[in-house]
């Protein structure tokens, strides 16, 4: 994806094909898809690979899920993306009626290159599974909605409205997650409170 912040678009990076597994594998990886609706109504899809995901729960259960990536292009220019899913209530197998449609999480996406950056937040809905010895999750972030919010430096615009989804693989590490959250707050300041009220409409 070419994001549209201070410096050329060129020189920032986000993988616009699909990632392709060898044949019959079928194991879970850390993968998200945006849909790009722009201004004009066109949808662009692009997929990005995540090399990190970690998560910790908090004293009321809520889970916090981050997965990082850094790239660098051919001029030397990094780019980190930072996805962070947090749960407000938790879907129980057997005992909750989940649908698609429902919301669960918030859910905000980080874009950082060199001085500039910016946050693209809204809510989705976040299922997993946790391993045996209760140390790792596999699960899914159905299509969440996200609009602009905060913006670090010169950024310009990198998406009006956009759809995130994709597929996690995350291993309980509070430090990790403490220490990201951390370092995007003192960025960009506090996460907007979510409000249920003013979820952003469906862009299809």
């Amino acid at each position: 994806m070419n994001l549209r912040l201070s410096i050329p678009r060129s020189l920032l990076v986000l993988a616009a094909v699909p990632v392709v597994l060898p044949v019959g594998c079928s194991q879970t990886v850390t993968r998200f898809d945006v849909i790009d609706y722009t201004p004009s109504g066109e949808a662009a899809p692009y997929v990005q690979t995540f090399d990190e995901c970690y998560y910790c729960t908090d004293a009321h259960d809520n889970i916090d899920i981050v997965a990082r990536v850094t790239t660098t292009n051919e001029q030397g220019l990094s780019t980190t993306q930072i996805v962070h899913m947090r749960t407000f209530w938790i879907t129980r197998p057997g005992r909750t009626n989940a649908e698609p449609s429902m919301i669960n999480a918030t859910v905000g996406y980080h874009v950082l290159s060199g001085p500039t950056g910016a946050t693209f937040e809204g809510s989705g809905f976040v299922s997993f599974d946790v391993n045996r010895r209760g140390d790792r999750i596999t699960g899914e972030l159905e299509r969440s909605s996200l609009a602009p919010q905060r913006r670090l430096g010169k950024a310009d615009r990198v998406f009006d409205r956009a759809e995130l989804s994709g597929t996690f693989v995350a291993t309980r590490d509070k430090q990790r997650v403490f220490n990201t959250l951390r370092d995007m707050r003192r960025r960009f300041g506090p996460m907007p409170d979510y409000d249920a009220s003013s979820r952003i409409p469906d862009v299809r």
